[in-house]
């Protein structure tokens, strides 16, 4: 089974900024496993050393769109579409300007009232693939 995890919400920093939070460093002499090694901010807030870039889709546009468009993007069936619309109905989340998924079925977020690069962590679904 594979799980997509999903961030939402307003983001009001700029493109450079939000990217950097995903930003992994190739230039470096220490290895990954090395304590050296400056993991990105999304890797500490998801408590790795690194993660994989083709298991990540990361959007920020300059206006907000519903949630609904926002979640066109993601892998997931209509039924768990209904379900995240749900959780963001709930938590007061209508419009967004910036979302982020990423693929792992291992991935376990322990503090999922963090925000993460200014973004709810919405939870862990069963993907499409």
């Amino acid at each position: 089974m594979s799980k997509v995890h999903i961030w939402l919400g307003i983001n009001e920093s700029d493109d450079e900024t939000f990217e950097k939070y995903f930003e992994l460093d190739y230039n470096t002499d220490v290895e990954m496993d090395d304590p050296e090694y400056k993991a990105c901010q999304f890797c500490i807030d998801i408590k790795t050393e690194w993660y994989d870039e083709d298991m990540i889709g990361v959007y920020k546009i300059d206006h907000l769109i519903s949630v609904e468009e926002a979640l066109e993007e993601i892998p997931v069936s209509k039924e768990t579409l209904l379900e995240i619309n749900t959780i963001c109905v709930r938590k007061g989340i209508e419009n967004v300007n910036a979302m982020f998924f990423y693929t792992d079925a291992d991935l376990k977020i322990t503090d999922t009232d963090k925000l993460f690069n200014g973004l709810v962590y919405l939870g862990g679904f069963k993907t499409n693939i």
